[in-house]
């Protein structure tokens, strides 16, 4: 424990001297995770309430005597990914305490949900079918090609997280809209009031990234902008749904979920030496 503790201690006289230096001066004033990204207005408070919302309605669904039927344990593992990889820059750049306060409890609460699905055996639901790697990997080798880099920058490992976690945010929700479309006869009103809310946040969102496209687009990053057009997309589809019973994404993305379910199937009878089924 002592060992543990002088580590630790170690770890933050060392930021802290590299702090007092400006290491992160360009990292938080300059790049694109600058919190001057931030900006104060209507979209971005609605869309703070409506995600908190968001994740208190998912801790009501979770809790409740029926367990997690309905919602998916791969979009909050996705979303825990995001907000891991996003919220570093909280150790090195000075931030308003409303940015601090709202990015702990965002994280907080992302974990607990994730613990507590696991912990109640979400992770074997059969209509959370979309394969993590699908999500991941793409995303990954996107960020890769389409982010711009420096290697003269400070922090360029957490830059390259910012962006990453930005673009994985625009599909953290297809999860949860693949489950949904495999599940049409759920009725529940709070599940569906918790997706709802959901989807809503991140309509914000892309709204709020149109806005500044039309209205300031020397501020705009092009990862935010596909990231928020990307959550209107699957949103407006999902409510398509909603109310006609089929979308044209719907079927899209469970035939393509199928077709991956079906390749993964036949690797594994392929390496367990099992004669395929044709």
């Amino acid at each position: 424990v002592q060992r543990t503790i002088s580590a630790g201690s170690k770890v933050r006289e060392a930021v802290s001297h590299v702090h007092a230096q400006g290491y992160f001066e360009p990292l938080c004033t300059q790049r694109h995770l600058s919190v001057r990204h931030y900006t104060w207005d209507a979209f971005r408070h609605v869309g703070d309430v409506t995600h908190l919302l968001a994740l208190a309605l998912c801790i009501a669904v979770v809790l409740r005597e029926s367990g997690t039927d309905g919602v998916s344990f791969k979009t909050h593992l996705l979303f825990f990914i995001v907000f891991s990889a996003r919220f570093l820059n909280i150790f090195f750049c000075d931030q308003s305490i409303y940015l601090i306060l709202y990015k702990v409890l965002l994280w907080t609460g992302t974990l607990k949900i994730v613990i507590f699905m696991w912990a109640l055996g979400s992770r074997e639901d059969k209509r959370d079918t979309l394969p993590l790697a699908v999500v991941l990997v793409p995303t990954f080798l996107l960020t890769m090609v389409f982010g711009v880099y420096s290697v003269q920058d400070h922090g360029l490992i957490v830059e390259f997280l910012w962006i990453f976690s930005m673009y994985l945010e625009a599909v953290a929700m297809l999860p949860q809209y693949i489950y949904c479309y495999r599940d049409a006869d759920n009725t529940c009103y709070l599940v569906s009031a918790y997706v709802l809310t959901m989807g809503g946040y991140r309509m914000v969102f892309g709204l709020s990234w149109a806005y500044h496209y039309l209205v300031m687009p020397y501020y705009l990053d092009m990862s935010s902008l596909i990231s928020g057009l990307l959550g209107i997309v699957f949103f407006c589809d999902y409510l398509l749904f909603k109310v006609a019973k089929k979308s044209t994404l719907s079927h899209v993305c469970i035939s393509v979920d199928d077709t991956i379910r079906e390749a993964e199937e036949a690797a594994r009878d392929m390496v367990s030496g099992e004669p395929l089924t044709l």
